[in-house]
């Protein structure tokens, strides 16, 4: 494998504002050993007209019915030919040594997967004047225990979790072929939920320096979030990242780190979604007694949750968002 093929896949739906500076930055990278498979999700804007512009040999275009980003990313899985997966969301970019750099890494360490650090820039603002988080950064590093990662990366050893976006990772297609499909149904996580099965298949994580993913912020509107399916699809993720770590590693921070995540959306889901809550709440005390309270809203939610419980305050403010 001296020059393997990496196969990039950007599942594209309605993204015509971002698509060709994104299929330009795939274009700029200095690995050529590459084939780009856009996949097409039912676009009703001119996404695939442009897409059709770049008259490259390696770059293949699918489309499908309209069937959610997962979908598209298994479509694309099932074309890739490459020695290595890339996958890239439609309005990202990556630094143009990212790919080579990264396949570098993993010749040298087979069987694992490689990581960079995530630079997040605004709409309308130059990417490159921005510099990784120095949060996140603690977060990335090398290793031979991918379980091990997960828990520190979910906060289960000191409480402060984070998490690795989709585009900063690079992995040999065999690791993808084990961990097996994206999942299928709607999820805002379920990017987390497949790389922590990608990650629990391989046999560590390389951190590579000086690449970076430039991701762009333009994250779900709040009522989408908090939307009753949304927070149902993240329960359901979670449920899946619990199976999958506890089949490797059922420690005290590997049981906290999902309890963390499940108290997250417990308290998201309550008071407007109160069954669902009870419901996410069960498989908290299944794990243990963690009194764990995440700190969201605003300052005045935060007082409110302070002085009267997490309960009465997410009440109080969910009546006063009402008003």
């Amino acid at each position: 494998m001296n020059s393997p093929l990496v196969s990039i896949i950007i599942p594209v739906y309605n993204s015509a504002k971002y698509l060709a500076e994104t299929i330009q930055t795939v274009i700029d990278q200095t690995w050529s050993n590459k084939e780009l498979i856009i996949i097409d999700d039912g676009s009703t804007d001119s996404s695939l007209t442009i897409a059709q512009q770049f008259n490259y040999p390696w770059i293949k275009i699918h489309t499908q019915k309209n069937n959610g980003a997962p979908t598209a990313r298994n479509l694309g899985i099932k074309y890739a030919s490459g020695d290595f997966i890339q996958f890239l969301d439609a309005d990202d970019l990556l630094s143009p040594n990212k790919i080579e750099l990264q396949v570098k890494a993993l010749s040298l360490n087979p069987n694992k997967v490689a990581v960079c650090s995530t630079v997040h820039f605004n709409i309308g603002e130059d990417h490159l004047t921005n510099q990784p988080s120095a949060y996140e950064e603690r977060f990335l590093f090398n290793t031979d225990d991918p379980s091990g990662f997960l828990v520190n990366l979910w906060g289960g050893n000191d409480n402060q979790g984070s998490m690795v976006q989709t585009n900063a990772w690079l992995v040999p297609k065999t690791i993808v072929q084990k961990a097996g499909p994206w999942e299928e149904f709607y999820s805002p996580d379920d990017d987390g939920e497949y790389f922590s099965r990608v990650l629990l298949a391989s046999e560590g994580i390389i951190h590579v320096k000086d690449c970076y993913n430039y991701y762009r912020k333009g994250q779900l509107g709040l009522a989408t979030r908090n939307s009753y399916k949304a927070l149902l699809g993240c329960y359901k993720s979670t449920l899946l990242k619990r199976d999958s770590l506890f089949e490797h590693i059922q420690t005290d921070e590997a049981k906290f780190a999902i309890a963390r995540l499940l108290i997250s959306l417990t308290i998201e889901s309550y008071p407007k979604y109160a069954s669902l809550s009870k419901a996410i709440s069960k498989n908290v005390k299944e794990l243990g007694n963690y009194a764990y309270t995440p700190i969201s809203g605003g300052p005045f939610a935060r007082k409110l949750s302070h002085i009267f419980g997490w309960k009465i305050g997410r009440l109080l403010q969910y009546l006063n968002h009402k008003s």
